[in-house]
């Protein structure tokens, strides 16, 4: 599922990262790698905050979709 469509407060890994390449590519600097764990914190004017690998990070909901998820 789309990280935009995840529940608040719950762990997932990450499967896969869709998009263009200059897109993977800025989110695999912030650290959102395929088996990396991350736990959706909130929504807050379109923006997800989530925590990935100790940091937490806020998301635009376009770049959110790219981020594929699977339930732990």
């Amino acid at each position: 599922m789309p990280l935009n469509l995840a529940e608040f407060h719950k762990i997932y890994t990450i499967a896969r990262i869709c998009g263009l390449d200059k897109q993977k590519h800025y989110l695999e600097t912030l650290g959102f790698t395929t088996g990396a764990t991350i736990e959706v914190l909130s929504e807050l004017h379109g923006y997800f905050i989530v925590l990935i690998k100790e940091s937490k990070i806020g998301l635009e909901k376009r770049l959110a979709q790219n981020v594929i998820l699977i339930a732990e």
